[in-house]
C-alpha cells in the first residue's frame, strides 16, 4: 500500500506539473459538471411541468417499474451521462497530448476535435452504456444467487471491462476508429506491451482518498452527534459550503490528473517514449509486465 501511494505521488506530481502549466485544463472537468447540472435542470424542469398537467400526473401515477419504456428512459438517462464524460474526457485528452507534443494547448481545439469524433463518441458511448447496464444486471444477477460472492464475481467482471477498454478514449482521439477497433486496440495495447493496468488509476485514488479523509472525519463527528457547530446556523451553514466546494476541487482537480495520467501512459505505451513532465520510470511502474 505505501509503495501504491508513493507512486501515486509520483503520478500526481507529473500530472500536476501539466495542470500547473496549463491550469485551463481544469475548465474541461468544470464543464463536464455544468453539462449534468444542466440535464439534472432540464429532467427537474420537465417533472415540475409535467406536475402541473392532470394528463400527465394520472399517466405517471399508472406507471409500472418493469414497463419497458421506463427502462428504455433509465437507459437514456445513463447514455446521456456517460456521453458528457466521454465527450468532455475526449477534449482534455486532446489538449494534454498538445502539452505533451511541447504546443500550448488549446480548450478550443479539445473541444473541436472532440465533436469531430462525435460519431466514434456515440457509437463508444452506446456500447459503453450497454456493457454497463449488463454488468450491472450480471451482478445483480449473480448477488441475488450467490450472495457476496456473486457481487464479489460481478464487480470482477466489472473491473475486467474498465481493465480492458483502459485507453478506449485516447484511441479515438488519435485514431478516429469506431469502438470495436477502438477497444480491440486498447486490449492489444494492455496485452502485448504492458500487460494488466494495476498501479495507476489505483496510486492516484489512494492519494485522492487521502485528501477525502478530513471530509470522512467530519462526517463521523457529525454522525456521533457531539458536534456543537450545529447549534450555531451560520457556522453549519458556512461549513457546508466549505466542504462542498472542498470535495468539488478535488473531484475536479483528480478527475483532470487521471485523465492526463492516462495520455501520458497511452503516449509511452504507443510510442515507447516517456512524454514530456512525465518519468519514463514513473510510467513503467503503472503496470505489471507479463
Amino acid at each position: 500500500m505505501l509503495q501504491r501511494i508513493g507512486r501515486g505521488w509520483g503520478i500526481a506530481k507529473a500530472s500536476w506539473a501539466v495542470l500547473k502549466l496549463h491550469p485551463k485544463l481544469l475548465l474541461l472537468p468544470i464543464f463536464s459538471g455544468l453539462a449534468f447540472l444542466a440535464l439534472l435542470a432540464v429532467i427537474a424542469a420537465s417533472v415540475f411541468a409535467g406536475a402541473q398537467s392532470p394528463t400527465v400526473r394520472q399517466f405517471v401515477e399508472n406507471i409500472q417499474p418493469d414497463q419497458p419504456w421506463t427502462y428504455a428512459a433509465l437507459f437514456a438517462f445513463y447514455f446521456v451521462c456517460t456521453f458528457i464524460i466521454v465527450f468532455f474526457n475526449a477534449a482534455l485528452i486532446f489538449c494534454a497530448l498538445q502539452s505533451f507534443a511541447g504546443k500550448e494547448p488549446s480548450l478550443r481545439a479539445g473541444l473541436a476535435t472532440a465533436a469531430g469524433r462525435l460519431p466514434q463518441i456515440l457509437a463508444w458511448t452506446f456500447v459503453a452504456t450497454t456493457v454497463g447496464v449488463l454488468l450491472n444486471a450480471l451482478q445483480s444477477f449473480l448477488k441475488d444467487k450467490l450472495g457476496f460472492i456473486g457481487a464479489l464475481l460481478g464487480g470482477l467482471a466489472g473491473v475486467a471491462w474498465a481493465v480492458v477498454t483502459y485507453f478506449v478514449v485516447p484511441v479515438l482521439v488519435v485514431d478516429g476508429v469506431g469502438p470495436v477497433e477502438a477497444v480491440k486496440r486498447s486490449s492489444a495495447i494492455l496485452r502485448q506491451t504492458w500487460g494488466e493496468a494495476v498501479g495507476g488509476e489505483g496510486g492516484l485514488g489512494a492519494i485522492s482518498f487521502l485528501f477525502f479523509l478530513p471530509v470522512v472525519a467530519l462526517f463521523a463527528l457529525v454522525g456521533m452527534g457531539n458536534f456543537a457547530v450545529w447549534t450555531q446556523p451560520a457556522l453549519a451553514v458556512s461549513l457546508i459550503v466549505l466542504v462542498g466546494v472542498y470535495v468539488l476541487t478535488l473531484t475536479i482537480v483528480f478527475t483532470a490528473l487521471g485523465t492526463i495520467f492516462r495520455t501520458g501512459a497511452y503516449i509511452y505505451a504507443t510510442t515507447g517514449k516517456a512524454p514530456s513532465n512525465m518519468d519514463p520510470a514513473l510510467l513503467l511502474g503503472a503496470f505489471r509486465q507479463k
